[in-house]
């Protein structure tokens, strides 16, 4: 079975990459989420020639309303079954939304560009190369007329790059999708992903005394305030890098939590005005072992220090989202089953680690899921200019997905 797998895949390369060539050329840019009908219309008829059973669903307002979603398409997402009549479904999700590009683009992110072992485009790797290799997959067990041992559900859903609230967060928490076991994106290579960090997103607000710059005396510069605090939050920084996780990373240093302050910056309204008021947010990942309320209370105890030393202006906190980490409840046979895959494609049994960043597959290890992710590498900036992927490695994805559909009991 192995060899029929490889041998169909590796002679149909160039009908992969056309794939994927196709998926990159609708521009499903999030924010504000453009073009979703236009993807899922084309997944739709994709899966329906693969024989696979749709239905679609649409994202209530009452949903995005309450996690502020407004601009765009509809929330549009996509089921599709293969039933083979077994107990237990083996579940794939893909997000099919992208990040804006840059105009620091060499090529047009929205085409694809072959150079040697590199595909161009953005949503290369995040995530529209595993939308064709799981399609491909099924088309290649479909082909050779190889039955999986279980049901197989993919969906693909939006929203994935501003939190996935209204997308597979929506399916999941309605009960819509059917899943004993869940894969998604994840590593590449040896790697597979079995947890991810928890991630709290804050906005600190730091209010001084608004005056005209020619007597600053008058008033309380709520910028330099802000850089005193950010100074402060520096020390709880350092602390909490000193905590280790016992879980496997890909990575030492990925083994810590992380704390970035400043990705957004607000303050100010006139360069001869002392500023009354500064914000900036702060990004913070928690290992498996921390708890969201513990790492509030370390940011809010920080402030609430700060305020009692400077009287003269106040410093609060917003949090914006808070996600607990999550870790893939273990089973036996799906991560024998996987890490044989990985086994017969590197050479290597499969190490499962935990990512540093937050995929969609939380929803399911949340609801007591065993849930891995596996990914066509690349440059590893899913978000970066010119994002890419290697053609060997979208082929190799492939293989694995088709041996797990395979292979699974």
């Amino acid at each position: 079975m192995r060899k029929k797998i490889f041998n169909y895949l590796e002679s149909n390369r160039q009908k992969v990459i056309a794939l994927l060539a196709s998926l990159i050329a609708i521009p499903t840019v999030n924010p504000p989420g453009k073009n979703y009908e236009r993807m899922v219309d084309f997944l739709r008829r994709r899966c329906n020639d693969l024989g696979l059973k749709t239905k679609q669903y649409v994202t209530p307002r009452r949903v995005l309303r309450k996690f502020a979603v407004g601009a765009g398409s509809k929330r549009v997402s996509l089921l599709a079954d293969l039933d083979t009549g077994a107990k237990k479904t083996l579940h794939i999700a893909s997000h099919y939304d992208v990040v804006p590009p840059t105009d620091k683009w060499a090529t047009d992110p929205f085409k694809a560009v072959v150079k040697g072992n590199r595909l161009y485009g953005r949503g290369s790797e995040d995530m529209k190369g595993n939308i064709a290799c799981v399609l491909f997959a099924i088309r290649a067990i479909k082909r050779l007329n190889i039955k999986p041992k279980l049901n197989l559900q993919v969906s693909f859903t939006p929203d994935e790059e501003i939190g996935g609230r209204t997308g597979l967060g929506y399916l999941v928490e309605k009960g819509l999708v059917r899943a004993d076991y869940a894969m998604s994106e994840g590593y590449s290579g040896r790697c597979v992903s079995m947890g991810n960090k928890g991630v709290i997103w804050a906005e600190v607000s730091v209010t001084g005394k608004a005056c005209h710059a020619s007597i600053p005396h008058r008033g309380v510069n709520a910028f330099e305030r802000m850089t005193m605090l950010s100074r402060e939050l520096e020390g709880l920084k350092k602390k909490i890098e000193k905590r280790k996780s016992r879980f496997n990373m890909r990575d030492n240093i990925s083994r810590s939590p992380s704390l970035v302050m400043g990705g957004l910056l607000e303050g100010g309204i006139k360069v001869n005005v002392v500023p009354g008021l500064a914000r900036f947010s702060i990004d913070r990942r928690l290992i498996p072992e921390e708890d969201t309320r513990a790492a509030q209370k370390e940011i809010e105890g920080v402030i609430k220090e700060f305020n009692a030393r400077y009287k003269d202006s106040r410093a609060s906190v917003k949090f914006c989202s808070i996600e607990a980490p999550s870790i893939s409840p273990k089973d036996k046979v799906f991560f024998r089953t996987v890490s044989d895959a990985v086994k017969q494609l590197t050479g290597k049994s499969a190490r499962f680690c935990v990512m540093p960043g937050a995929t969609d597959m939380r929803y399911f290890m949340w609801k007591g899921v065993p849930s891995l992710g596996y990914s066509a590498g690349g440059g590893e900036g899913w978000h970066s200019d010119n994002e890419f992927v290697y053609i060997d490695s979208l082929i190799d994805t492939t293989k694995l997905y088709a041996l797990v559909m395979a292979g699974m009991e």
